[in-house]
C-alpha cells in the first residue's frame, strides 16, 4: 500500500524591510501562517491553520488525516501515535517467490501491480503463461494488475491489464466472460490483416530524394516512420548527399543537416522527422501523423510478408510474398523474401501479415525474387543505445 506524499510549504521570516511571512500568508494569534499542500492540493481548515512556532512548522492533526497518514489520539493522556501504513507483506513475498520482480505504480490514487513477461512467440502458449501471471498477481492488494509484454531484447511490446476485483470475480465464477474487460495496449495479439488493410499503412512510408552540391538528383530511395517520428532508411540511400528530402504523406521534410543515428556497416540511417529543427537539431516543427508498430522477432520461413517502397520512382508500391530463408552474412542476419522490390525500394519497409515492421528492404538480385531485408531488431538496438545515454 503506497502512502501519499505530504508536501508542506514552509514560509520563512523576512526582515530588513522585506515583506514578512506573517504578512504574506496572514497570522494566527501572533504566529505566521504556513501554506500547506497535500499531494499538490492546498490544505485548508476552518479551525487552527498550520503555523510557525519558534521557527518550526506546526500542523493540525486534520492535515495528517487529509494526507491519509493513520494516527490515534488519546484525549485523556494527550498522546498522539502516528502509525506506519499497512503493507500486505506475506502475500507479496509469496508472489515474489513465484513471479520474480513485481512492481507497483500509482496514478491518480489507483495502485497497479505489474510484472514483465518475455514473449515465447506462440500466442497460445504466451496467453497460457500470462494468465498464470494474472492468477498470482490477483493475490496482491492492488486496484489493477498488469503484465508488460517484452521481447528478448527487453523492448516493451505492450501491456495487458484488468481491475483486480473483476479478475477475482471471474476466478470465483461470478463472471462468465471478461474478454471485453481487458485493457490492451501496444503490439499484442493483433489480428491478421488483409492485403487491402496492409495497403492503408502506406501513409507512414515515404520516398527519399537526395541531391548533389549542384542540386542535381543524386539518388532515390524509400523509408518509413516508427516511434511517432523516427524515420528509417538505408545508409547507402543518403550516402554522399548534399541535400536530403523526405516526401511523406503530402509533406516534404528537409533532413539535410540532422540525423538521429547512422550505421554504415549495418546500412541503416535514422532521423527524427520534423518540418523544423532547433540549432541543436531537436525537432520543433510538425512531425508525421502516422507511424508503424514493429516486431523484433525474426520471422519464420514461409511466413507471409509485404513490402512497401518506391521502386523506379513509383511511390508507395505494395507487393507481397513469403519469407524464403534467413541468411547470415558477415556477422549480420538478413531476411530473404519474395516480396518484389526494385531500384528505389532501398530503405522501404517489410511488414508481417499483422502490419508490424519486421525489416528494412535493402537489396535484391535483378530479374529474380531474391530480395533481402535488414531485421528491424538492428534499428531497435540503435534506439536503445541512444535512449541509454
Amino acid at each position: 500500500m503506497l502512502r501519499k506524499m505530504l508536501f508542506i510549504l514552509v514560509a520563512s521570516f523576512m526582515f530588513m524591510g522585506v515583506v514578512s511571512a506573517a504578512s504574506q500568508w496572514g497570522s494566527y494569534k501572533g504566529f505566521a501562517i504556513v501554506k500547506a499542500f497535500v499531494s499538490g492540493k492546498e490544505f485548508k481548515t476552518k479551525s487552527t491553520p498550520p503555523i510557525v512556532v519558534n521557527g518550526q512548522p506546526m500542523v493540525p492533526l486534520s492535515l495528517l488525516k487529509t494526507a491519509g497518514v493513520p494516527y490515534t489520539y488519546d484525549a485523556k493522556k494527550l498522546t498522539v501515535n502516528v502509525n506506519k501504513a499497512a503493507v500486505p507483506a506475506d502475500p507479496l513475498k509469496g508472489v515474489l517467490r513465484t513471479l520474480g520482480d513485481v512492481s507497483f505504480s500509482m496514478v491518480g490514487g489507483e495502485t497497479t501491480a505489474y510484472v514483465y513477461f518475455v514473449r515465447i512467440d506462440d500466442e497460445d502458449r504466451d496467453w497460457e503463461m500470462i494468465d498464470g501471471k494474472f492468477m498470482q498477481l490477483a493475490k496482491l492488494n492492488a486496484d489493477r494488475i498488469e503484465v508488460r509484454y517484452i521481447d528478448e531484447d527487453g523492448s516493451e511490446l505492450g501491456t495487458i491489464s484488468i481491475d483486480r476485483s473483476t479478475y477475482n470475480d471471474f476466478l470465483n465464477g461470478k463472471l462468465a466472460d471478461i474478454s471485453e474487460l481487458w485493457t490492451v495496449t501496444g503490439n499484442l495479439f493483433k489480428p491478421v490483416l488483409t492485403s487491402k488493410e496492409i495497403g492503408k499503412l502506406q501513409n507512414a512510408v515515404g520516398v527519399v530524394l537526395t541531391y548533389d552540391e549542384d542540386g542535381e538528383l543524386l539518388a532515390q530511395g524509400s523509408g518509413f516512420v516508427i516511434d511517432d517520428d523516427v524515420f528509417v532508411t538505408n545508409y547507402h540511400v543518403v550516402e554522399g548527399a548534399s541535400q536530403i528530402i523526405v516526401r511523406l504523406n503530402g509533406t516534404d521534410y528537409d533532413i539535410t543537416d540532422w540525423y538521429y543515428f547512422e550505421d554504415e556497416e549495418a546500412d541503416l540511417y535514422g532521423v527524427r522527422l520534423s518540418t523544423k529543427y532547433s540549432v541543436n537539431g531537436d525537432p520543433i516543427g510538425s512531425s508525421p501523423e502516422y507511424s508503424l508498430d514493429y516486431n523484433t522477432a525474426i520471422p519464420a520461413i514461409g511466413e507471409k510478408v509485404y513490402a512497401i517502397g518506391s521502386p523506379q520512382g513509383f511511390e508507395n508500391t505494395l507487393s507481397e510474398g513469403i519469407v524464403s530463408s534467413i541468411r547470415a552474412y558477415d556477422g549480420m542476419t538478413y531476411i530473404q523474401h519474395t516480396a518484389d522490390i526494385d531500384h528505389g525500394s532501398s530503405g522501404g519497409v517489410l511488414l508481417n501479415e499483422k502490419g508490424d515492421v519486421i525489416g528494412v528492404t535493402s537489396m535484391g538480385v535483378d530479374g529474380t525474387l531474391l530480395e533481402f531485408a535488414i531485421p528491424i531488431k538492428y534499428v531497435v538496438q540503435e534506439l536503445n543505445r541512444l535512449s541509454s545515454r
